[in-house]
């Protein structure tokens, strides 16, 4: 055997004998199963399915989505990989199945709680349901709360990991928000002053519901949300009022040309005369942007940069870090400019909604921050997904420490807030609809208001500051034609 060729098997073997003793320090969840004579095979296909969702629910809990190996799966149930491959098609294929199962699991016991005593679905249920709406939803809401406080492994699956499947799972992820906003949708249909909410408005709050959910996953203490079922439930009851129909026929005005070129050149970046450090953040954007963060590699990103491999690491360590840096920088840029938008304004509910309107116009004009803050920040992991609540955190701290003191929201409550905008933001930017959010900024501008200084003024300040930016748009309008 040549020289080269003896080196490969070294290393070939290193590898084998590595996998082998890191598997063989896993300990299976279950005992072994024992061959018995006049099993149905159906009980046993039964049997091992079972085991690998529980596998995978621990597996997803210890370390995230994209760190699980199907080696680690199979370890974790007791079973061979060819059992794997013969259940599933591969390790994604038995994620998605893991998390159906978590879903609808879920889904039927928080819709026995909306029901109450008498869970047959009956329609002595669905009377006494619309009787009393509202004692329903109570009881749905602390069902969700204890489904994060009891089974926190199961939520963090439904509600965090999923994220990090990207675009396979989309369609699994709205299905179950649609579950839950016809829930809410019907309940509130069910008042004896109903009040119909748009399902853009509704999917958005529940939205900010599963933000809440996840912050409180993430920050590893979900026995905090045993108390948060009432408050949430009290923070969506906030949005009915009936002026919110006005809402519907508001025409935003197009962002001004200085607007537009103001962001323009805070986006310019990566020149050769800056620093490596910044020329490194604007090209893992970029390319993340481009090709996606499962993509990226130190080499790529330093070419990119004209710097060197070398420099990435003594700056970042991995791409990675990186890559969360970026979008931290772009995040940080785009909340500037919201802030500096707001500056100036009558009121603080106008600077509100100048704020709100600049950072979905930052959105909307800008596909790499669109890309990376809202679709490539779950495949970097549960860092990416810390690093997000993070932000959204400086999100909600900014709206809390800028409200009138009498009014400032509670902590839960402008995390709610903030879910709520970002997942509207989020739907535009995954449907493609990006350029659409400047239309949709009414509705944030809504999300964000009514629970502080309630619906009816949200309303009111909405359509005054609408007015007062179509009329500065006519003013510019008549501006240039004179010149």
């Amino acid at each position: 055997m040549s020289a080269p060729a003896l080196e490969r098997h070294k290393r070939a073997t290193g590898r084998r004998a590595k996998k082998a003793a890191e598997t063989a320090t896993i300990e299976s969840l279950f005992p072994q199963l024992r061959a018995r004579k006049n099993v149905p095979r159906a009980a046993v296909a039964a049997n091992q399915r079972a085991r690998l969702h529980g596998a995978t629910i621990e597996a997803v809990a210890r370390h995230g989505y994209t760190a699980t190996t199907t080696r680690e799966l199979v370890a974790l149930a007791g079973v061979t990989a060819k059992t794997l491959y013969r259940l599933f098609d591969d390790r994604l294929d038995c994620f998605l199945a893991t998390y159906d199962l978590v879903v609808s699991e879920g889904v039927r016991r928080i819709a026995t709680a909306y029901r109450g005593a008498d869970a047959s679905g009956s329609a002595d249920a669905r009377t006494a349901a619309q009787r009393d709406w509202h004692a329903g939803l109570c009881r749905a809401f602390d069902a969700f709360a204890r489904e994060l406080a009891l089974r926190p492994k199961r939520a963090r699956l439904a509600l965090v990991e999923v994220l990090a499947v990207g675009p396979t799972a989309r369609s699994r992820i709205e299905g179950a928000e649609a579950i839950f906003v016809a829930m809410i949708g019907q309940s509130l249909a069910q008042a004896p002053d109903p009040v119909e909410l748009s399902p853009e408005l509704l999917r958005s709050v529940v939205g900010g519901i599963w933000y809440v959910a996840r912050a409180r996953l993430l920050d590893g203490d979900p026995k905090d949300a045993l108390d948060a079922g009432g408050q949430l439930l009290d923070w969506m009851l906030t949005y009915r009022c009936p002026a919110i129909e006005a809402l519907g026929d508001v025409r935003t005005a197009p962002a001004g040309a200085e607007e537009r070129e103001a962001r323009r050149r805070r986006r310019s970046a990566g020149t050769a005369q800056e620093p490596a450090r910044t020329r490194m953040l604007h090209a893992v954007a970029r390319l993340a942007g481009e090709g996606g963060y499962g993509s990226l590699t130190s080499g790529q990103i330093a070419d990119a940069a004209g710097a060197s491999v070398e420099q990435l690491k003594a700056e970042f360590g991995d791409v990675r870090e990186c890559f969360l840096a970026a979008i931290e920088r772009l995040s940080a840029r785009a909340l500037g400019g919201a802030l500096r938008a707001a500056a100036g304004a009558p009121d603080w509910p106008a600077s509100v909604c100048r704020g709100v309107r600049a950072l979905l116009d930052e959105i909307a004009e800008d596909p790499v921050f669109a890309r990376v803050a809202f679709v490539e920040i779950f495949a970097a992991g549960p860092a990416g997904a810390q690093r997000r609540l993070e932000l959204m955190r400086g999100f909600s701290a900014v709206l809390a420490r800028r409200a009138p003191a009498a009014q400032r929201p509670s902590g839960l409550v402008a995390d709610a807030i903030a879910g709520a905008v970002w997942s509207l933001a989020h739907r535009h930017v995954v449907q493609g609809r990006a350029r659409a959010l400047r239309t949709a900024a009414p509705y944030a501008c809504y999300l964000t208001l009514a629970p502080i200084i309630g619906a009816q003024a949200a309303v009111q300040a909405i359509l005054g500051e609408c007015e007062r930016s179509c009329a500065g748009a006519q003013r510019r309008e008549l501006r240039a034609s004179a010149v």
